[in-house]
């Protein structure tokens, strides 16, 4: 592609620019997907695997990025409250309120009921 110098195009013309280069972008994008899909696929055929292998073996790298972590980032964090119901149900205290606890305070009881002695 010729040099093109967009110091001396209007605004119309930066714009339709614009608008050609997201399409062409888009394009490459998926061309190149592709060719990675592919290749990732043969390296699994190749290996005796099957593509539905390899992809729940990527699921937890896919999983941390949605939550915007890794788990070697996450930390123990300290159980302050805990259900008497059922003690696998905890709180640390940070965030939004565990529903098992919200549920027993909407039911009148205090969230102190369930502070876990330290």
């Amino acid at each position: 592609m010729a040099d093109v110098d967009v110091g001396k195009m209007s605004y119309a013309e930066l714009v339709s620019l614009r608008a050609k280069l997201e399409q062409e972008i888009a394009g490459k994008r998926d061309e190149e997907l592709k060719v990675l899909a592919d290749g990732y696929a043969k390296k699994l055929q190749a290996a005796a695997f099957s593509v539905e292998e390899g992809i729940k073996a990527l699921l937890p790298y896919t999983e941390a990025k949605q939550r915007g972590t890794t788990n070697a980032s996450t930390s123990n964090v300290r159980v302050l409250y805990r259900d008497p119901a059922n003690p696998a149900n905890t709180w640390s205290g940070r965030g939004q309120p565990a529903r098992w606890l919200a549920q027993y305070v909407a039911a009148g009881r205090q969230r102190e009921e369930f502070r876990v002695e330290s």
